[in-house]
């Protein structure tokens, strides 16, 4: 691929940006290249030629995107405060503020790799996921572009002229380069709707990161290139016949194969080469808004359409404002052609994404509403970066909220939601507010009644149910699928375990301490064992406070596997600190010495439970798969499972689980429960 690419000369970029901004804006360029090229001087690129053809190439880049003078220059000027003498101050009495600041924003995402790299091995911690770093890596580049999106848009610049050398770095490097691009840069474009420059980058990092399937799907794409252009030769001059015919113009043009996009859908979908519906495309670009709708209808006249591949993103655009109509019809020689519908502004749009507006700038509505999603973009960096304090989740909440793939619901008074593919109904209910996120008691699809785990698809019509008394169940937590969702209800769970903390610490009075027999020596050797625990990883149980003292030793018992939700009672043991039992363990009932008892809360859990059920059945083929699968729909990790017969026709199935809250325990009971030839499923001690 980047073999492919040819730099351009700074003649061309200046000819370019004059008949684009005239003459005199030119002469801003000029300054700013004088100055790249007199810092950077001697300064060579790993392929030997100047470095100067590099910040050339990158203003090339962004003058191609469309934007304006000032980002055209901190694409010459991007690299010189970091790499010469040249420093901020000089750059601002040169070029001015909003230049200087769009440099220092660059710089700084461009260092946060280099710190990463320069640490030593004893500096970094060794237990830190590449997960863990390429989280924080992430956070940090987002927040350098949370207060101008445009840092971001000249860093894709940056990094896609870096893509099209890079067979000139050493190969450990190119590896850790691709995989950067493919996890952050690549994804950040897509969600800008960069599609011109995602589409490069994927196709760079794939040839890099899989060189022989890269091979094998451009051979493939050679193989038949001929043929297939000739194909869409034709179908191009029956269209633009028919549509001279009815006075529509049009551009009719056979679309660009990215051979990343055709590796996903075989590879994701499980398709064959010639499955793949895009390796034979026709983008349409009309003059007017009106004739996307008449061409559409001469495409559906002309050739049968395949039922179920048609979406109108004009009349619902994604969330970055992409456009477009997409069909696929059946050939003359009965092979499905995708096609794409579009004006020219949605066009620009599709490809620059959120600096269209620069492009575009003159009409004011496009320009607004570019606006208003760098704002929401902004907005919600800052949410994530705020609120999700675990570096490994940040990268499955980032991965949410770069997800491409949209699909369109509507809310009760007509209202339609954008939703990323794979929510929930849950996920619905907090997309509308928090609150009925919080009350929401059942849920109407398409006025049916629907779990909360209901995936949802393009066209449905949700109605959430509510009830005042609702209390939300930490188990949701796994049935969410977005990001806002989860992090809105992990703020309710905070303030209520906050709240019961300090409950919990107002209503334990010295008398109530004194009654448990704790003396300060106890206290302290329980405190000690439980700090040796945790720092040899053994410290796992729960989070459980006992009478207002936090960090002793807790321990579970394991004869009546409490879990977060059960009524719980806490027994001061000789050396083995606080075990924990549920109210109604016959243990309890038994125990005589009550003034070792303890009152304990929970906080939480760090770890599943194994919990033990008991399934009684009518014995019938097939019901003992259904019991399992029934378990597994509640994404609950089975650790035993087992079956016998012990005649009479009847099945007992005994299950170990991971139990995380009495709700998810109960969501399993109840499933199992409505399962046809069921006798009874219950919670069962350890025998």
């Amino acid at each position: 691929m980047s073999s492919e690419f040819r730099n351009v000369t700074v003649e061309e970029l200046f000819e370019s940006a004059r008949k684009q901004f005239g003459q005199e804006r030119v002469t801003f360029l000029r300054k700013a290249y004088e100055v790249a090229e007199r810092e950077h001087g001697e300064q060579k690129r790993k392929s030997g030629e100047p470095f100067i053809i590099h910040p050339v190439n990158v203003a090339y880049i962004l003058l191609e995107l469309g934007v304006g003078i000032p980002e055209i220059a901190v694409g010459l000027l991007h690299d010189v405060v970091e790499d010469t003498p040249y420093n901020a101050k000089m750059m601002e009495s040169d070029f001015g503020s909003e230049v200087t600041n769009l440099v220092a924003g660059v710089t700084k995402i461009s260092r946060i790799r280099e710190e990463t790299r320069n640490l030593s091995a004893n500096q970094q911690d060794k237990k830190k996921s590449r997960e863990a770093k390429l989280a924080e890596n992430v956070m940090k580049i987002l927040m350098a572009s949370a207060e101008d999106i445009r840092v971001l848009v000249i860093k894709l610049a940056d990094k896609t002229h870096n893509m099209r050398t890079i067979q000139y770095m050493p190969p450990e490097k190119r590896i850790r380069i691709s995989r950067e691009v493919m996890e952050i840069y690549a994804p950040i474009a897509g969600r800008l709707g960069i599609y011109k420059l995602k589409s490069e980058l994927e196709d760079h990092a794939f040839q890099v990161l899989f060189p022989r399937e890269f091979n094998e799907i451009k051979s493939m794409i050679k193989v038949k290139k001929s043929q297939r252009e000739e194909y869409i030769q034709n179908i191009q001059k029956v269209l633009l016949n028919r549509l001279h015919e009815v006075n529509i113009q049009a551009d009719v043009q056979g679309r660009a194969k990215h051979f990343y996009s055709v590796y996903a859908k075989m590879h994701q979908k499980g398709r064959d080469f010639e499955q793949i519906y895009d390796l034979r495309a026709l983008r349409i670009i009309t003059k007017e808004l009106k004739d996307c709708y008449g061409v559409l209808g001469i495409v559906h006249t002309l050739w049968v359409p395949v039922p179920g591949r048609f979406k109108d993103y004009i009349a619902t655009p994604k969330s970055n404002l992409y456009q477009s109509l997409h069909t696929t019809v059946m050939g003359p020689d009965g092979n499905p052609i995708e096609v794409q519908i579009r004006t020219e502004e949605m066009h620009q749009t599709a490809e620059y994404g959120i600096a269209a507006h620069w492009a575009y700038k003159q009409k004011t509505s496009l320009q607004e509403e570019q606006i208003q999603l760098t704002k929401k973009w902004n907005e919600r960096i800052r949410f994530l970066s705020q609120s999700v304090l675990d570096p490994k989740e940040f990268v499955e909440e980032f991965a949410t909220e770069l997800r491409e793939d949209e699909i369109l619901v509507f809310a009760p008074d007509g209202q339609v939601i954008g939703m990323p593919k794979g929510s929930t109904v849950l996920d619905f209910a907090f997309r509308i507010h928090t609150e009925l996120g919080l009350r929401a008691k059942g849920a109407r699809v398409n006025g049916k009644l629907a779990s909360f785990r209901t995936e949802l698809t393009s066209g449905n019509q949700i109605e959430i149910i509510t009830d005042k008394r609702t209390v939300p169940s930490p188990i949701w937590l796994r049935i969410l699928k977005t990001s806002s969702a989860r992090q809105k209800l992990r703020q309710y769970f905070k303030k209520q375990q906050d709240d019961a903390k300090s409950k919990a610490y107002t209503e334990i009075s010295s008398v109530q301490k004194a009654k448990t027999g704790l003396s300060q020596q106890e206290l302290d050797t329980l405190k000690n064992k439980a700090a040796v625990r945790k720092r040899k990883g053994k410290y796992r149980t729960a989070s459980v406070l006992v009478d207002g003292i936090e960090d002793i030793l807790v321990k579970l018992a394991g004869c009546c596997a409490p879990i977060p939700g059960d009524e719980i009672i806490g027994f001061i043991t000789k050396g083995r600190g606080v075990s924990v039992h549920r109210h109604d363990c016959p243990v309890v009932k038994n125990y005589t010495e009550k003034k070792r008892m303890v009152n304990v809360w929970w906080q939480g859990l760090d770890e599943p439970v194994p919990v033990r059920l008991e399934v009684k059945a009518n014995d019938r083929q097939g019901i003992y798969s259904e019991i399992v699968g029934c378990i597994a729909n509640t994404e609950t990790n089975m650790l035993e499972a087992g079956a016998t017969s012990p005649g009479g026709n009847v099945l007992i199935a005994r299950f170990l689980l991971g139990i995380e809250h009495l709700d998810q325990l109960e969501e399993i009971l109840q499933s199992i429960r409505m399962i046809p030839d069921v006798i009874h499923a219950e919670r069962i001690m350890k025998k």
